[in-house]
């Protein structure tokens, strides 16, 4: 589904230049579930930014599904755009919007039949568990339905992939555990393929198949959650999971 191929993302020029993203690369399959964990300031934010093609890479390519999206301009980029939803960190909600509102959002943005939009509102808002708020406001909601109606927008256009940035950092674990088997279901019903960066540990071991590992700009390993968990092979992967270097 993803192929990130020498992945490589420069700020600024001469001396002033930062690496943020260093030859990158590995795939993500359809119908996975899959991590990147790290420090601050490793590149997570910078990578799913280069994905959800808010920056262009310096060097390197970023395959979905077999078409390089990191060179794309205009209505072609518009286009793969609503092949992938994202849900970020702090929501983003639109504050004067009611919940049905946000979630119409993106439907609307691209001219959808209103009757045709108001059916997949409904639909999405059963999905994720909230009919009996599309009239309430963001200001009215909890973090955990905030990020419900946030999940329920990035799947409006019925997208193949979802990219989630630190999708349960604002939440109690309660409430982190409940979006998280809601990204299951999803992942589960819909076949769409998830994506998710973080650094909570917990989230990766709960729902990912697999997990990557970046440092330092540079991903430094790569395997099975279990496997990664049970033998991390980079310090960095034991530092994380408090493993004692030999």
């Amino acid at each position: 589904m993803i192929a990130v191929r020498g992945l490589t993302k420069i700020f600024g020029t001469g001396k002033d230049a930062l690496t943020a993203l260093s030859d990158v690369s590995f795939t993500v399959e359809k119908g996975e579930i899959f991590g990147i964990i790290g420090m601050s300031g490793a590149g997570k934010s910078t990578f799913l930014r280069c994905l959800a093609m808010l920056e262009t890479p310096t060097r390197g390519e970023i395959l979905l599904r077999g078409v390089d999206i990191s060179r794309l301009k205009g209505a072609q980029k518009r286009a793969i755009h609503r092949d992938m939803g994202v849900i970020f960190q702090g929501f983003n909600l639109l504050s004067q919007d009611t919940v049905a509102q946000n979630v119409a959002f993106p439907l609307r943005l691209v001219k959808h039949n209103e009757a045709d939009v108001q059916k997949r509102v409904s639909e999405l808002l059963g999905l994720v568990g909230l009919l009996d708020k599309a009239a309430a406001y963001p200001s009215q909601l909890s973090g955990g339905q905030k990020q419900r109606v946030a999940i329920a927008r990035a799947l409006a256009t019925n997208p193949t992939v979802l990219l989630c940035d630190e999708p349960t950092s604002a939440l109690d674990s309660l409430t982190t555990q409940n979006i998280l088997q809601l990204l299951r279901d999803i992942n589960q019903k819909l076949g769409v393929t998830i994506l998710i960066i973080t650094h909570e540990l917990s989230v990766v071991r709960a729902i990912c198949h697999r997990t990557a590992v970046l440092d330092g700009a540079r991903l430094v390993e790569m395997d099975t959650t279990d496997a990664l968990f049970a033998a991390p092979k980079s310090d960095i992967a034991k530092q994380l999971l408090g493993v004692r270097a030999l």
